[in-house]
């Protein structure tokens, strides 16, 4: 299945630029995609996915032709 991969300029993903279509078998979640993207910090649990513009759990599995967008809040002081 073809998704397309969006984050913020902060958020580092070596090799994949934010707005690529990536290939993924089918039935992978959002953690999957984390996974394969190389997203396993420490920082990780603080990772929103944001599924086709609704707030999703990382559990969700997705669908051909969704969104993915990878939303990691910052905070500050």
């Amino acid at each position: 299945m073809k998704i397309t991969v969006e984050y913020i300029g902060f958020l580092k993903v070596e090799g994949v630029k934010s707005g690529s279509i990536l290939e993924f078998p089918d039935g992978t979640s959002a953690a999957g995609i984390l996974d394969s993207l190389g997203l396993t910090g420490p920082y990780r649990k603080y990772i929103i996915p944001i599924v086709n513009n609704e707030r999703s759990p990382q559990e969700r599995v997705l669908k051909d032709g969704d969104r993915l967008f990878i939303y990691l809040p910052v905070g500050g002081g």
